[in-house]
């Protein structure tokens, strides 16, 4: 799978004020393509904190995951995703990163400007 599918698939498949979706993808291309159910969670409860952390996960792992894993633009290993287009070039990043932007309405904009990853290495 190539970064034009990946494209696509937010393009046409993510809906308009989505935030789960773009920032799973978010997540993993500012994080070297890969992370897991928790760390992915703990960005949706920062980010939208009406529930508790329990819930995020529930969501990575039964909605956002499955729907990526089932277009193949993630695969899973027990608790971990991995972005199948990785790696992706800066061009590729920043189109993906602004498209994701756009689809959840700028919701994780400050996301854009950081050059870090958005997790500590382990």
């Amino acid at each position: 799978m190539h970064y034009q599918y990946l494209k696509n698939f937010i393009g046409e498949r993510v809906r308009k004020n989505d935030i789960f979706v773009p920032a799973m993808i978010l997540f993993l291309i500012k994080n070297e393509g890969e992370g897991t159910i928790q760390e992915i969670a703990r960005l949706l409860y920062i980010f939208d904190f009406r529930y508790d952390l329990d819930h995020y996960d529930t969501i990575v792992e039964k909605f956002a995951g499955v729907l990526l894993e089932e277009y193949n633009i993630v695969r899973r290993e027990k608790d971990r995703y991995f972005l199948q287009t990785w790696p992706l070039s800066e061009n590729e990043i920043f189109s993906i990163t602004k498209q994701c932007m756009e689809i959840s309405n700028g919701f994780f904009t400050n996301l854009h400007e950081r050059n870090e990853p958005l997790r500590k290495a382990s």
